[in-house]
């Protein structure tokens, strides 16, 4: 309190933001209760609200606090200072009421005129992308990254990664490490609420989640923050992996030459001046290029042999001029007579106004318009002529021509007029000779059609219109532009929509006058004939340009569909390209094509190789064509420059297949991949269907498959139970795996009897020598109970007391060794040495960390037929399936890198559909899972399993404190009446610690077994949705 009265205000409000950080709820939430009146009007309370869960309460707080801070200041346009303006739109948004989105995002631009540069400025700008998605689903990666020219803090690093997660389900490496980064920093430093929110996002892009989990459910706790990102769900992962799709391809198709740097020239058409503005453009890490810094144009003036330059680059700097008349700095302007004719067709053009729209500028030709009104013939040149030689026609705000004016055209400009020339339907011969003779430099659209037995047209030849469809296709933004003409003249450039404007032309073409009639009627049902061959048009034609038949194709895979399209109607359509640019479907290519050869390699792998065969001259290798289908976005492979392949949907199918089953280890020859024996079942019908050459250990790997699906086992006779239908469908499924020599996961519902389907295979393969069965503590006793009621004849073995080496070495055939995962964790030198015939690892989920000591040793195991059995195969992440797997059959899913590219990632970040069908196919044949609702009707009423928990040491030595304290209490009051009441009062207490030492001192600390063994039931209903 040695603040002065001005000091106070901003300390409080100060002090209050630090016990905020620091997740400090109480005393936040003391400092505003003990000053009141400082947080008037400042949205406080509702940010504290926010951060407790409690949103209806936050709303509440929010719009009060608003309203007092309108009415105190006096203006209609208010905003919170601070953290509380953030919030305060997280709150809106987290309403999801589209209604109000356009009401968001004033309030966040009112923020950020308010507090322009403040620490949050830059916060408001990624909630303001947040927002414009939801508002139209326009997304701008520039939008939610960080700001190069500012450094960044926790704040802006915690909002970036939130639209970043919001709108891609994912974060970018470079925001990504910031993240974690400032997470670090905050737990050193114990600011709990970025530890919070920051570890919230890490947990959900992380593939080890339990670390931030742990962390966010402490803090949680103590705190009594919640964690805040579930208030939107991510944009669905397609919308990210596409524009990835669209720069792969783009880059495939080489547009224009790889580099690092490139000059793009935004566009500006104001009252009929053009401007254009030079910008330097960088490519970053991933791909994309920056929005770019402007560039002087006396640096290109001077300099324009800059080593990025294109050659149309210096076309356009050619046109800069310099003028140093006046007294001052000399002054750089362009030459429009040199600039417009150097922008035709140059790829870099932008709007000024949309730096990411395309811009084109194409060529064209002075026009003579003869039209029909009533008794009138109406004359007009086709735009305003001025004393420049080139003039520049905006035909669309992005499309711009570009037509060359001589004194010809301006003399013909000057006689019609600027509001055109019009005469007598009479005078139309005197109009025809008119046009006739203009026809020569100029092309004439006429109503009237030219008599050629007149004089002055006498000269002029009369053609057959062609009604030939043409198809432009031009590089357009990351796709290609498709426009359709028809060319009347089958020789020159005179290009017309077909079954638009007037029947007759004139004009010269080859040096000679002529006229034709066109067939409007006929040009117009050619047109629909090719878009009702070329389904690909209809989900790209843009609506406001259908009548000029102008498509947008944005995305290079469906040009090259309807690249192929167009081809396969080659008879009706004529495609043209820009100078330079051209690409081509060569082939189309199916399974047929692939020429495969298997051998058997080391350890019964195989080794795979091939080629596919494109024609006589061109073959590509197998391992290149896999490479190539990684780099692909869709069915089409680059074979040369500007060439491209078509593979069949079924064909780049089984190569996707064999790409994500192919082993990352290296085959002994360079050429070859690497397929693990088990993945020869996938991979099988590629193989039938490409031409294959195989050897005897493909062909013996296929016939024992063939064998183990039709091996049909009988169940043991000494087996003391009747198993039910779905029960006998287990124990053929692990016969045919043990007859097969592959592991197993038996992942049935709990209570669906996956002890007495193990018991059953113990049984049938006891008399080839000793099994071995390891499980948790309070279900290894349960075994025991099981083995003795169904399979007296197997011999229980269990490792207790000294001698545990002898036990092991002397087990035989019909022995069952029945331990847990700590003995097999302390003995597994010993337990590793032994061939056992059958392994069962029950509650598998105990292994599924790789990294711990438990799962390692039984990694050591050595057995003929290894079965896990497990209610919840996947307890968390898809990296727990991996190790499984690893143990019942090594190799089948890679190694754990492999695994995490090919399907972890794709499928938990992504929702990959694909590579999730993929995984289902690989490990479909080793999994089997019933769920209750599947087998209901075979089900009893009610399954007992009694459990049995043994207890740790803290417990027994406080049972064995509490025992003979009752002792000590009994003797006291051996001559008391009443004594069998306390015996019975001793009784139940040790009753009571049995279950849980806090049921007899609530400060006891002691962990409770029993409680965890029920947990673990729980999570397991839970997980099997009971």
């Amino acid at each position: 309190e040695q603040l002065s009265n001005d000091e106070q205000l901003p300390f409080r409000r100060l002090l209050f933001n630090q016990y905020l950080l620091q997740g400090n709820i109480t005393a936040a939430e003391a400092v505003i209760e003990k000053h009141q009146e400082a947080f008037l009007a400042t949205g406080a309370r509702g940010t504290l609200a926010f951060l407790k869960g409690q949103y209806s309460q936050a709303d509440e707080y929010f719009n009060e606090d608003l309203q007092n801070l309108t009415a105190i200041s006096g203006k209609e346009t208010v905003a919170f200072f601070g953290l509380p303006g953030l919030f305060y739109i997280l709150s809106s948004i987290r309403k999801k009421d589209r209604t109000s989105l356009h009401s968001i995002a004033r309030q966040i631009s009112v923020a950020l005129t308010l507090f322009e540069k403040s620490e949050e400025s830059e916060a408001y700008t990624f909630l303001a992308a947040v927002v414009n998605n939801q508002i139209d689903q326009r997304i701008v990666e520039d939008e939610i990254r960080l700001s190069e020219d500012y450094p960044p803090n926790s704040i802006t690093v915690l909002f970036a990664g939130l639209a970043q997660f919001w709108l891609n389900a994912s974060l970018e490496p470079e925001i990504e490490t910031e993240i974690r980064s400032f997470y670090l920093h905050s737990r050193r430093s114990n600011y709990d609420f970025f530890t919070l929110a920051l570890g919230d996002i890490l947990s959900r892009i992380s593939p080890d989640k339990s670390t931030y989990i742990k962390e966010i459910t402490a803090i949680s706790a103590v705190s009594g923050l919640s964690p805040f990102i579930d208030i939107l769900e991510p944009e669905e992962p397609w919308k990210r992996g596409l524009q990835a799709l669209i720069n792969v391809s783009t880059n495939a198709m080489k547009d224009f030459p790889v580099q690092d740097i490139r000059l793009a020239w935004l566009i500006a058409f104001d009252s009929g001046d053009l401007i254009v503005r030079p910008r330097e453009q960088k490519r970053s890490a991933d791909g994309l290029w920056s929005k770019g810094r402007p560039i002087s144009l006396a640096r290109l003036h001077s300099t324009s042999k800059l080593p990025y330059l294109t050659l149309q680059d210096r076309k356009i700097c050619l046109a800069i001029q310099k003028d140093d008349s006046g007294d001052s700095q000399p002054l750089y302007t362009f030459n429009n007579e040199k600039l417009l004719p150097a922008l035709v067709g140059h790829p870099l053009l932008y709007l000024n106004y949309s730096p990411i729209t395309p811009v084109e500028f194409v060529s064209g030709e002075p026009e003579l318009l003869v039209e029909e009104r009533e008794a009138y013939l109406h004359i007009r040149f086709s735009l305003p002529v001025s004393d420049e030689d080139v003039a520049l026609l905006q035909e669309t705000p992005t499309r711009f021509k570009v037509i060359k004016i001589n004194d010809d055209h301006r003399r013909i400009a000057q006689i019609t007029g600027k509001d055109g020339l019009t005469v007598p339907i009479d005078a139309s011969e005197q109009v025809l000779t008119a046009i006739g003779n203009i026809s020569s430099f100029m092309t004439v659209h006429s109503a009237i059609a030219a008599d050629t037995s007149s004089p002055g047209t006498q000269d002029i030849s009369v053609v057959t219109a062609d009604s030939t469809i043409y198809m432009h296709m031009l590089p357009y933004g990351s796709g290609f532009r498709l426009e359709m003409f028809v060319k009347p003249f089958k020789k020159g450039n005179h290009y017309l929509k077909p079954g638009q404007g007037v029947e007759n032309i004139m004009a010269e073409v080859g040096g000679k006058r002529l006229q034709t009639k066109r067939n409007l009627a006929e040009e117009e049902q050619r047109a629909r004939e090719i878009e009702e061959l070329c389904p690909i048009l209809d989900l790209a034609i843009d609506l406001e340009q259908e009548n000029d038949r102008e498509w947008h194709l944005q995305d290079p895979d469906d040009c090259l569909q309807a690249l192929l399209e167009l081809q396969e109607i080659k008879d009706r359509v004529i495609i043209e390209w820009p100078e330079g640019e051209k690409l081509t479907v060569t082939h189309k290519a199916s399974v047929k094509n692939l020429n495969l050869k298997i051998r058997t390699n080391r350890q019964n792998w195989f080794s795979m190789s091939g080629n596919l065969v494109i024609d006589q001259e061109r073959v590509i290798d197998l391992k290149d064509l896999l490479a190539r289908i990684n780099e692909s976005s869709g069915r089409f492979i680059q074979v040369g420059e500007g060439q491209f392949i078509a593979l069949t949907q079924e064909f780049k199918k089984r190569l996707e297949e064999l790409n994500s089953f192919a082993s990352d280890q290296e085959s002994d020859d360079p050429a070859e991949i690497l397929i693990h024996p088990l993945a020869s079942l996938p991979l099988e019908d590629l193989a039938d269907q490409a031409l294959t050459k195989t050897d005897k250990g493909w062909k013996s790997q296929l016939n024992k498959i063939r064998e183990s699906q039709s091996f049909k086992p009988e169940l043991p006779s000494t087996l003391q139970a009747e198993l039910r239908d779905y029960q006998l469908e287990g124990y053929h499924w692990l016969s045919r795996l043990a007859h097969w020599g592959v592991g197993g996961c038996l992942a049935d519902d709990m209570g669906l009897g996956k002890t007495i389907q193990s018991l059953a295979i113990l049984l049938k393969r006891a008399s080839c020598g000793p099994s071995l069965v390891v499980a948790p503590t309070s279900v290894s006793t349960n075994w025991i109970t099981e083995v003795s009621r169904f399979t007296p004849t197997l011999r229980i073995k269990q490792l207790s007391g000294k001698g545990r080496a002898k036990i092991i070495k002397g087990l035989g055939k019909f022995d069952l060794l029945i331990t847990t995962y700590t003995l097999l964790q302390q003995e597994v030198e010993n337990l590793s040495r032994v061939p056992w015939q059958t392994i069962i690892l029950d509650e598998a989920q105990a292994i599924k960390n790789a990294a711990t000591k438990r799962s390692q040793a039984a990694m050591k195991l050595n057995g003929f037929f290894k079965l896990i059995t497990t209610g919840t195969p996947i307890e968390n992440h898809l990296g727990e399936l991996w190790n499984l797997f690893n143990f019942i059959n090594p190799g089948l899913l890679g190694s754990h890198r492999q695994f995490n590219e090919r399907f972890a990632i794709p499928v938990e970040r992504f929702n990959d559909r694909d590579a999730r069908l993929k995984l289902k196919k690989l490990i479909r044949p080793f999994i089997l899972r019933r769920i209750k609702s599947q087998v209901l009707e075979e089900l009893p009423p009610r399954t007992e399993v009694t459990l049995e928990v043994t207890m740790s040491s803290e417990e027994m030595h406080f049972y064995e404190a509490l025992r003979q304290n009752a002792l000590e209490i009994l003797e006291r009051s051996s001559e008391n009446k009443g004594r069998h009441l306390q015996i019975l009062t001793e009784i139940m207490r040790l009753r009571q610690a049995c279950c849980n030492p806090r049921l007899i001192s609530r400060d006891n600390s002691i962990p409770s077994s029993k409680l965890d063994v029920f947990s673990s039931i729980i999570s397991e209903l839970i997980a099997s949705r009971h």
